[in-house]
């Protein structure tokens, strides 16, 4: 008993203690907690920038970037062979030549020599020939005679027909002069264009490249003495997407803007006309190739081997409106602001470029559409529209 009582006081009494106090400091603490009240959260608004949508026809402008390039040159070359005997003081690198200006002339002496020789041949043939032409005149009043004779029993066969043979014979003499004379004038004309090609003359107005020439060089139809570049007829080939490419029927004689850019500069900006268009489509370029030939007027102000920007227009986009792009989201949303809340709206783009996208959808005429990026905008947020911004 006494084992048990001393037990009881010195294991389940300190225990019963020890809860006793833990649960009345509970109770104290809970008693003395300070009462926190409930604080009702605002919904936030966000503040956003929006664009009117406004639907019309359109015509988007792309770029490509290429190279201008000369569409004629000419390899200045002799047609005949001999010893230059000129040089004109203008053929020289980078020198401009006017159409038919005497650059090159070859020594020419013995073609007019020859051509003289021809000359005098064609002369006393032609002496020969009236000649020829008296005889056999007579000899045909001969024949006629001698056949008037022979009727009348004066002359004989034998007499007769010497004088057919002697006037047959004048008549093929004449035939042969006549030949000869033929021969030598083809020769004399042959002659004259070898005079004639003995001189090179430029072909059209250019600037002149690669000149190698000298006096007294000795030239062949080979040779090459520089290369003549048109400056008034330069062109531009750049590529365009395949699905512009498919309508080259309407973008033939169409305008575009060529720019040659140095850094962020625009050095010169002029207009150039489409005119034709690569027939043959390279698979690797992904569309196709179009010729653009700058004006005559301004040409000159952008140089062959230019690097140029070009800016055409090549689909036409019917009942369209334009966005910034920063107004579309992922699944192809936009946003506009209704009754100062969020309202996704489905769209289809018909293109985009430039910071831009062409769009149509479930929209309407002057709906406000959030052009402002916020992470995880969605339907039903409450926003407030801080400005309105007009895609130009």
């Amino acid at each position: 008993m006494v084992r048990f009582l001393k037990f009881l006081l010195t294991r389940i009494f300190p225990a019963f203690l020890v809860f006793g106090l833990f649960v009345a400091g509970f109770m104290y603490l809970q008693s003395t907690k300070p009462v926190v009240e409930p604080i009702t959260l605002e919904e936030k608004v966000w503040s956003v920038k929006a664009t009117p949508i406004s639907f019309s026809d359109a015509q988007p402008k792309f770029r490509a970037y290429s190279t201008v390039k000369a569409m004629r040159h000419a390899n200045l070359q002799m047609a005949a062979i001999g010893e230059i005997e000129f040089v004109s003081p203008n053929l020289k690198d980078g020198a401009i030549l006017k159409k038919g200006e005497l650059l090159v002339r070859l020594d020419a002496t013995r073609q007019i020599l020859a051509l003289a020789d021809t000359g005098a041949k064609i002369e006393a043939e032609k002496i020969n020939i009236a000649s020829l032409e008296k005889q056999t005149e007579l000899r045909r009043k001969l024949v006629d005679r001698v056949q008037k004779m022979k009727i009348r029993n004066v002359a004989t066969d034998a007499s007769l027909d010497e004088a057919e043979l002697s006037l047959l014979i004048t008549e093929n003499q004449i035939s042969q002069s006549i030949a000869r004379l033929r021969a030598l004038e083809i020769l004399r004309k042959n002659q004259l264009k070898d005079i004639e090609d003995a001189e090179l003359v430029a072909p059209f107005t250019g600037s002149l490249s690669n000149v190698n020439i000298a006096l007294g060089q000795r030239v062949t139809g080979a040779s090459s003495f520089g290369v003549l570049t048109e400056i008034n007829a330069a062109e531009v080939p750049f590529i365009v997407p395949a699905e512009i490419f498919v309508n080259t029927d309407r973008l033939l004689n169409s305008k575009v803007s060529v720019i040659w850019k140095s850094g962020d500069d625009n050095v010169a900006t002029i207009p150039a006309t489409i005119r034709r268009y690569q027939s043959q489509v390279d698979k690797s370029d992904g569309g196709g190739t179009l010729f653009a030939e700058l004006d005559v007027e301004t040409a000159t102000s952008i140089p062959v081997g230019a690097f140029v920007e070009v800016i055409y227009q090549g689909l036409d986009l019917k009942q369209v409106a334009v966005l910034p792009e920063p107004a579309l989201h992922e699944n192809n949303q936009v946003y506009s602001v209704v009754n100062g809340r969020s309202v996704a709206k489905k769209v289809e783009i018909k293109h985009r470029s430039d910071g831009k996208i062409w769009i149509t959808g479930d929209l309407e005429e002057n709906d406000l559409i959030v052009n402002t990026r916020l992470p995880g905008l969605a339907a039903g947020m409450k926003v407030e529209i801080s400005e309105i911004i007009d895609v130009e």
